[in-house]
């Protein structure tokens, strides 16, 4: 897991199949605060994750029921949200023009194996 971030339980995309996380908040002042909406809670960022099944603290890559909604949690328990929205590289006109004259030219000597003719009239 060198190099990428692990799949944290406070992520808003992260569920739990069982349905028993919680994210206990170190903050005192929201510990007893009622929240309507349930997935409110999961956004606390100061919070730790808990898991209700096991009784311990949650730990995401060797959860059998951890699952992420984007479907990013990879199997060693790194996130691949981040490197799907990366930014990707993109190719010079040059290289474009290669690619382009490599596929017509695959496309002509199809046509002349074919035909017998270098162009369609």
């Amino acid at each position: 897991m060198k190099g990428k971030n692990p799949c944290r339980a406070t992520c808003s995309f992260f569920r739990c199949g069982q349905r028993a996380l919680y994210i206990r908040s170190s903050n005192p002042q929201q510990r007893g605060a009622f929240r309507s909406n349930p997935w409110e809670q999961r956004t606390i960022r100061d919070g730790t994750p808990y898991c209700n099944w096991v009784g311990d603290i949650c730990v995401v890559a060797k959860c059998n029921y951890a699952f992420c909604e984007k479907r990013a949690l990879l199997p060693d328990g790194s996130c691949g949200y981040e490197e799907r929205e990366s930014v990707k590289q993109t190719r010079s006109i040059e290289e474009e023009a290669r690619r382009e004259e490599a596929a017509l030219r695959a496309a002509r000597d199809r046509l002349l194996k074919k035909t017998g003719r270098d162009f369609i009239e």
